[in-house]
């Protein structure tokens, strides 16, 4: 199969695809490198070569489907174009997308014969693609302007991006401990930046890099806030990258940890998984997983040490489940002991050392949750391995999904009265905070912890009405029905999830509301706006869903959800198409649009471009590139472009258009062209 003519076309196409990379048309990135020697730095991100001026980062190789460029985003919530050989497991959205496009053209089999048409599910997400095609992705590297990765802007400026990070990420992931912190910059700052770790500047950077990308406090538009972000991102990368691959410290491994964070905020998928393993080998080769390692330390770099360690496990636990892949962090790993309080000077006003107070017991709340995330990663989703039985029994799947929500009904109930979870309509999502900000944040990852763990039951009540033969309307044998019960648990976690933050958003502005990162709370409302399609799908087979606190229109949780993205960014293309994904939906469910499969597929063909779009784009000048949108020049890690050919596009399910369209949709008759 491999010498066929296919796979021959194939190959010649990747060949022509390299040899145009080499041509002259193709323009670089030059990136000037200080008289600190950061060239070695840049030299270890790429496989160009070093000139005069700088370095030349030569594009990766867009046509490999291996490569990065397969438009996959940080947290593996994106539409791509082609087949790759990433692996996503069952805990991802990615596979949950294809229980719901199975389930929808079952509907439509069933209505057209009135019987659903046997599918043969063997759980795997690989498909048979059709001939790749270069010039489908065409890449480019813009010209940027030069940057000194020495620079740093005014002080002023500093300041408040400092205060940003800790009044944002530093809040919800408290491992850096800000006095310590802040009394290293103003030393720095004496000093004028002269007496200074390469690798502590480089994390300053990179905290920067992320104040930059979440601030929404002035409402400058996305695309402005990414660029700015990205020329501390570089600085950064260009200070420690050398560093984190032949040396051990606190602060590279803090500088790695901010970076996953950083890449989770990008389309930057590989990447995001690459050195989220390189943060955790390093972790582990510094001893922040035991506590034997911290003898002889004071007791703040102690605790600092344990909560880095706990921090990158939470991460493992949500990169496990977003990506559906195996933990890098067994649970075993976890036995340094949980946040303590900061030890505080006496000086310190009152207000702040209450804030560390709420800011630890939530950690300490995040880490309990994410060891309850992983147990269901483990008994739920087989740890991701791929060993899934897609016939297992539905009473064990029940069970399973009791155990742990007895587990997550206990955890909540642990929580300290000022971190209490919130309903959709208390007061406490509108007052503004530090522990009404931690509750609501809190209260989403229960619900999405929820929706983890009772999915599992919708995907089993899906899979049989795809697979088995049953017509609309029909009776569900019992073990069907009591799965559906205990599914409702995740429709109703879904619905709270969408309800507290369109209302958040309905009230205060993204930039002052209570919600944290936005594309965290992005990852929230798609998680469970794909959740209310289940649901929808479930009605359409002619599955009751009687139960009062779902009885609610589809179409209402839909709206919202929209409207909640609509509100949650200004100018921001993940978040647009994010709701233009759900808003066809939708319309769909108030009867203004075509079937649930058409608007899927549709949506897919808008995000494309055609191929007259693709050979006017390989005619463009340098200097059309110079104008290229903050998606397209946004760069990442070790590669110089993210140009997108679906825009972006962050729809929780990863969809491969091969798979939108292979026989299982035949029946609707799409045109690519």
């Amino acid at each position: 199969m491999g010498d066929g003519p296919h796979a021959l076309r194939v190959r010649h196409s990747r060949l022509n695809a390299c040899m145009n990379r080499l041509t002259p048309r193709q323009t670089s990135w030059n990136i000037e490198a200080d008289s600190a020697g950061l060239s070695g730095d840049l030299l270890s991100f790429s496989t160009g070569r070093q000139l005069q001026d700088g370095i030349q980062l030569d594009t990766p190789n867009a046509e490999d489907p291996g490569s990065d460029e397969a438009k996959t985003d940080g947290l593996a919530i994106i539409f791509v174009d082609e087949q790759t050989p990433a692996f996503y497991g069952e805990s991802s959205n990615i596979v949950f997308t294809r229980y719901l496009l199975r389930a929808i053209s079952a509907v439509s089999k069933v209505k057209q014969h009135g019987v659903a048409v046997p599918f043969k599910d063997n759980g795997s997400i690989k498909c048979n693609s059709a001939p790749f095609s270069p010039q489908h992705s065409p890449q480019h590297s813009p010209k940027m302007p030069q940057l000194s990765v020495s620079a740093l802007p005014p002080e002023k400026e500093m300041d408040t991006l400092l205060s940003a990070y800790f009044d944002g990420y530093g809040s919800q992931f408290p491992f850096l401990h800000e006095p310590t912190f802040r009394e290293m910059y103003d030393e720095c700052k004496a000093s004028s930046f002269n007496k200074v770790r390469r690798t502590w500047l480089g994390l300053l950077n990179m905290t920067f890099a992320l104040a930059s990308n979440i601030d929404q406090s002035a409402e400058v538009p996305a695309k402005e806030r990414f660029r700015k972000s990205y020329i501390f991102f570089m600085r950064a990368v260009s200070l420690c990258n050398e560093s984190s691959m032949q040396t051990v410290s606190l602060d590279i491994v803090q500088y790695l940890l901010l970076a996953v964070l950083y890449l989770q905020g990008t389309q930057r998928s590989i990447q995001t998984w690459n050195v989220h393993g390189i943060l955790v080998r390093t972790a582990l080769a510094l001893g922040l997983h035991s506590e034997q390692s911290e003898r002889g330390l004071d007791p703040i770099q102690q605790e600092i040490r344990r909560r880095t360690w706990l921090t990158i496990y939470c991460l493992d636990k949500l990169l496990s489940v977003a990506f559906g892949r195996p933990p890098s962090i067994p649970d075993e790993y976890i036995v340094v002991r949980l946040p303590s309080p900061w030890i505080f000077t006496t000086d310190m006003p009152s207000h702040q050392r209450d804030n560390a107070d709420i800011s630890t017991e939530f950690l300490n709340a995040t880490v309990r949750l994410y060891q309850i995330v992983g147990r269901s990663v483990s008994t739920q989703y087989g740890m991701n391995l791929g060993l899934t039985d897609q016939d297992t029994d539905e009473s064990t799947a029940i069970q399973a999904a009791s155990a742990m929500r007895q587990e997550l009904r206990r955890w909540a109930s642990g929580l300290p009265p000022h971190l209490s979870l919130c309903e959709a309509g208390s007061e406490s999502l509108l007052k503004r905070t530090d522990s009404n900000r931690l509750r609501v944040i809190l209260t989403l990852r229960y619900h999405f912890a929820s929706i983890l763990i009772h999915r599992p039951l919708l995907c089993a009540t899906l899979r049989y009405l795809t697979v088995k033969e049953a017509s609309v309307g029909s009776g569900l044998p019992y073990r069907i029905q009591l799965a559906m019960a205990e599914a409702h648990e995740c429709i109703r976690s879904a619905e709270k999830t969408i309800e507290i933050v369109h209302r958040v958003l309905s009230v205060q502005k993204a930039g002052y509301s209570n919600l944290g990162v936005w594309f965290f709370t992005m990852f929230y409302v798609f998680n469970s706006s794909l959740v209310i399609i289940g649901r929808s799908v479930l009605v359409q087979h002619g599955v009751c869903i009687d139960d009062e606190a779902t009885s609610s229109p589809v179409h209402s949780f839909l709206t919202k959800a929209v409207e909640a993205l609509e509100k949650l960014d200004k100018d921001n293309r993940l978040v647009y198409n994010c709701a233009k994904f759900i808003r066809h939906l939708s319309e769909r469910q108030g009867g203004q649009g075509e079937s649930a499969s058409t608007c899927i597929c549709l949506i897919a063909l808008e995000a494309d471009m055609t191929e007259a779009h693709h050979a006017a784009a390989e005619q463009r000048t340098q200097a059309e590139y110079q104008g290229l949108d903050y998606e397209q020049t946004f760069p990442s890690f070790e590669v110089p472009a993210l140009t997108g050919l679906v825009d972006n596009d962050p729809g929780m399910a990863q969809l491969f258009k091969a798979q939108l369209f292979n026989p299982l949709f035949e029946e609707f008759n799409f045109n690519l062209e």
